[in-house]
């Protein structure tokens, strides 16, 4: 009977120890971002966590990047693709606040082509509206003197960027960054017919006044590629 407790106990024993969880340090140091042992170890590297546990853990850092809010925003856009194949698209709903200090350079890019791409949701040129609130004080809009959202959006759907109002789908691609951070440049293609050549590239420069809480990502201008300059790349 006394071997047959002391089996218990270490069958308890053994459970505590399932219940344990152990980190290893190299995931530790992984998300703290360096490596620690000796010499040998840090030339060989002792890093080890899987790419599911680096997404897991690191995503937030990911969006401080420049290419971090693209590799996330594909992701969301496949899962916005299988609600469609569900039959249950997302419904759009417009930004609450405009200009947001929270939006990435690049989610600023995105949000003002899906305000113009859903420009009369929920209420007419609520779209172009949203743009004018994310221009900055240098760009051209602010420098028309009593421009209107209205006659904005007649004259754009006048000219080549209708296709602003008319695409079916955003791809934005890597932004870059001038030296001092306050600059932004990326490049949005859109979609607009069926074959991968069939899209319109749109230049955006954004400018910001500082990193503090309240700053803001602002568009100083958007420029749509002449077809002659999209035709001459494809070659």
């Amino acid at each position: 009977e006394e071997e047959d407790d002391d089996d218990e106990v270490e069958e308890e024993d053994d459970d505590d120890d399932d219940e344990e969880v152990n980190i290893p340090q190299s995931a530790i140091n992984a998300f703290l971002g360096y490596d620690t042992g000796d010499v040998g170890e840090k030339l060989a590297g002792n890093v080890t966590l899987t790419n599911d546990q680096l997404y897991s853990e690191m995503k937030e850092r990911v969006l401080d990047t420049a290419g971090g809010f693209v590799d996330l925003v594909g992701g969301a856009r496949d899962d916005e693709d299988s609600d469609e194949e569900d039959g249950k698209p997302k419904e759009y709903k417009t930004p609450e606040t405009v200009p947001d200090s929270d939006l990435t350079a690049g989610e600023v890019v995105e949000t003002v082509l899906m305000a113009l791409l859903h420009n009369d949701v929920p209420t007419t040129n609520r779209g172009v509206e949203v743009l004018f609130g994310y221009s900055s004080e240098g760009s051209q809009i602010k420098n028309e003197e009593g421009l209107t959202p209205a006659e904005y959006a007649d004259f754009l759907k006048e000219t080549e960027y209708k296709v602003l109002f008319e695409h079916e789908k955003v791809t934005v691609d890597k932004g870059d960054y001038s030296f001092d951070g306050k600059k932004a440049f990326f490049t949005a293609r859109l979609q607009i017919g069926s074959s991968p050549l069939d899209f319109t590239s749109v230049n955006f420069i954004l400018s910001t006044t500082g990193h503090d809480d309240d700053d803001c990502w602002l568009v100083d201008s958007l420029l749509i590629r002449p077809e002659a300059m999209r035709r001459r790349r494809r070659r």
